[in-house]
This record gives structure tokens, sequence and C-alpha cells, in this order.
């Protein structure tokens, strides 16, 4: 009878029952939210192994820091934004621990295959697949400066020389046309 009661309470009540010592109104609120946050970090991860990963963390976070719920919001504005936070966090730190596709420019040019397993120099083949079709779709100008730094080895000063423009022009192309990439190379991820 007494989880009937609990069932019909508002989520704020849950919270505060929790905060008060009732571990059984955090189930009733991880079954409330369990899909809408799984399916949030879906949306992000694409993968479902590691969108119930981030939703375990996810309500870990908020359930394990006794009164973090101040009342301030709803509690399901508040779940949302450490939802969209945390996978925001974890994307960013995916990002980074990537190759970056111009790591990737230089390193192609090393003939130096036969130091790694098939399976290493399978990977590396299909990065480069993908950091050519994403220099496909980049404007031939961009192509072009991108060419000269990373494939012929030339500095902002001999790009400067070669293209009489501006150092400062040369970096913010330069910046311009990886960030071009950048997109393009992690959107075939």
């Amino acid at each position: 009878m007494k989880t009937l009661d609990q069932s019909k309470k508002s989520d704020e009540e849950l919270m505060l029952a929790y905060y008060a010592g009732d571990n059984n109104s955090v189930e009733l609120l991880y079954n409330r939210y369990y899909l809408k946050v799984f399916n949030k970090c879906l949306s992000f991860v694409k993968n479902a192994d590691d969108a119930f990963d981030l939703t375990q963390d996810i309500f870990m976070k908020a359930f394990t820091k006794k009164n973090a719920f101040k009342g301030h919001s709803k509690f399901s504005t508040w779940l949302y934004a450490i939802s969209f936070n945390h996978c925001v966090t974890m994307q960013k730190k995916q990002l980074k621990s990537k190759t970056e596709p111009f790591e990737l420019m230089t390193f192609y040019y090393a003939d130096d295959n036969d130091l790694f397993t098939l399976e290493e120099q399978k990977e590396r083949e299909e990065q480069e697949l993908k950091l050519y079709k994403a220099l496909d779709e980049i404007p031939e100008q961009d192509k072009k400066l991108l060419e000269l730094k990373y494939h012929n080895n030339y500095s902002v000063q001999d790009i400067q020389t070669e293209l009489k423009i501006s150092k400062s022009a040369i970096k913010m192309r330069l910046m311009r046309a990886r960030q071009k990439v950048g997109k393009y190379y992690y959107s075939a991820i």
C-alpha cells in the first residue's frame, strides 16, 4: 500500500523522501526517468552500450550527492541538465582522445606500414579513407593550403612566399580549413 502511495508522489516529493532516508523513492525516480535519460545519452553516443553506461553514471551522479537537488527547478529539468552536461563532457573527452585528422595526414606520408599489425594497418587505412573523403568535401583553395602545410611540410613563411598572403591570413585560413575537415571527418565516424 505504501508503494502505491509513493508512486503518486511528485518527483520533488520523492527527492525529499530520499533525502529523509527513503531509498525506495530513488527506485521510483529511476524507473520514471530511465528511458528519457537513456534516449538522451543515445542521441549523443549512438551506441546502446555506451548510452547505458552514461545513463548509470548520470543516475549515480544525481543520487550520490545528498541534497544536490535544491528544488529551484523541476526535478526533470535538473536531471536533464545533469544528463546533457555529462554527455557533452564525455563527448569532449572522446574527441580529444581521437587522433586529429592532420596528425593522420602527416603520419600517412611516412612509409612505415611494416611496423604495424594487420589490424592496425586496417584501422589506419580506414582513417585515411575518412580523411580523404573529408578533404574532398572542402573547397579547393582550402585543400591546397592544407596540402602545402601537411603534405609538402611548408612552414607558414613558405606558404606566405608561395601564395603571397599575410601570415595572419594563412594561420586563420589553416585553422578554418582544419575545422572544416574535422567536421566532415568526425561526421563520418
